[in-house]
């Protein structure tokens, strides 16, 4: 509520104001206007701080008032929100020369100190008794603060656990993860063997693991990432055009050499020991020439009955050659191939591939073909 003295001076205030407008209204000079504007300037001042010291008119008799005055509360606890909003802040700034993560995990860091940091100066003022303004703050933040919290702890552990984890060598990381695991269990055995155990030592050792967790995620953050080498596959093979050999590749390796029960085979390719070629339609007719829908999906099962291993090529003319960016490069042409990993002697592979041209507007014919056989190819046709 307002007090007297407050009540009288907002209402002088008031009364320049109005003063000045009428005057201007009714006279054309501006000395007298600039007069009352100033008195009712100053009048507003003294207003102001009139209502913020509430007159100074304590009563020494009034024990209630003495009790509940400004001065005789206890002074504000140190507050940690203002730290928590300048490391947010550093980590917006870190975050817009390294990863966008960072600086969204500063942005929240921020947004949450700010808040904290006002429900905190709120709870303070509220009453001059400590007790009800702690009662009164964790009934209005607590059904927010502990989900919140809990979330944001678990995302800050978790991004910096797979920046660690990311950093760290394929040999490296395994070892790493089970010495962090030892590490947790000695150290709840360690709090369930003890009898009794402060808080503070619990905090503690908590907020160094934290810690330590973050500086290492953040350190591991600058690093970056380690090398993952991309393991070649046929599909690869067929892009680069190189699927014209029978030595062994990378996309070879482990290669499994058995194909299961496909319900759509559209032909079963055979390279006997004779090195010669057949083709053996879905009904049991042989050809040596097959008809394949345009940008339908097919499935050829390739057995390889020959002493040496062998991979089935098929050939679709030819295709605009690209870069490294995926950009054409003007003028110059590769072979349109796709091709199985190789089969060993007895093993079967399969090759499910979809021509979306036609192959009578084709440069070159369409064909399956074995490297390094001279067998006649099999022919393929595209309406």
């Amino acid at each position: 509520m307002l007090t007297t003295g407050t009540k009288l001076l907002v209402g002088a205030t008031v009364a320049a104001f109005v003063a000045a407008i009428v005057y201007g209204l009714a006279k054309d000079g501006t000395l007298g206007v600039v007069g009352l504007l100033s008195a009712a300037t100053a009048l507003g001042l003294l207003a102001g701080i009139n209502l913020v010291a509430r007159d100074s008119n304590v009563s020494a008799m009034d024990a209630e008032a003495v009790v509940e005055a400004p001065v005789s509360r206890s002074a504000p606890s140190p507050s940690l929100w203002p730290l928590v909003v300048a490391g947010g802040a550093g980590l917006i700034v870190f975050g817009l020369v390294t990863e966008q993560a960072f600086f969204l995990l500063g942005v929240i860091l921020v947004g949450l100190g700010v808040f904290e940091w006002m429900l905190e100066a709120w709870s303070e003022r509220a009453s001059a008794d400590v007790a009800f303004n702690r009662e009164a703050r964790g009934r209005l933040s607590g059904p927010l603060e502990f989900p919140v919290l809990a979330a944001v702890a678990a995302v800050v552990v978790i991004f910096s656990f797979s920046r660690i984890m990311l950093f760290l060598s394929k040999t490296a990381g395994p070892v790493a993860f089970v010495i962090v695991a030892l590490l947790i269990l000695v150290g709840g055995f360690g709090f369930a063997y003890q009898k009794s155990v402060r808080s503070t030592a619990i905090a503690a050792i908590t907020a160094i693991g934290a810690l330590g967790l973050v500086a290492g995620g953040v350190a591991a953050g600058l690093e970056g990432e380690r090398e993952l080498h991309p393991h070649e596959s046929t599909a690869d093979l067929g892009d680069e055009a190189a699927c014209d050999t029978s030595d062994e590749t990378e996309a070879d390796e482990n290669a499994t050499q058995t194909v299961g029960n496909k319900a759509n085979v559209f032909a079963v390719i055979t390279l006997g020991d004779g090195d010669e070629l057949t083709a053996i339609l879905s009904g049991g007719r042989e050809t040596t020439r097959m008809a394949i829908g345009r940008s339908n999906a097919a499935n050829v099962i390739f057995r390889n009955e020959s002493n040496e291993p062998r991979r089935l090529v098929l050939s679709t003319g030819s295709k605009a050659a690209v870069d490294e960016n995926g950009e054409e490069i003007e003028g110059e042409r590769i072979l349109d191939q796709r091709c199985t990993a190789l089969a060993e002697e007895g093993g079967s592979q399969l090759l499910t591939f979809k021509i979306d041209k036609s192959s009578r507007d084709a440069d070159e014919p369409f064909q399956f073909t074995v490297p390094g056989v001279d067998a006649a190819p099999i022919e393929v046709v595209v309406p």
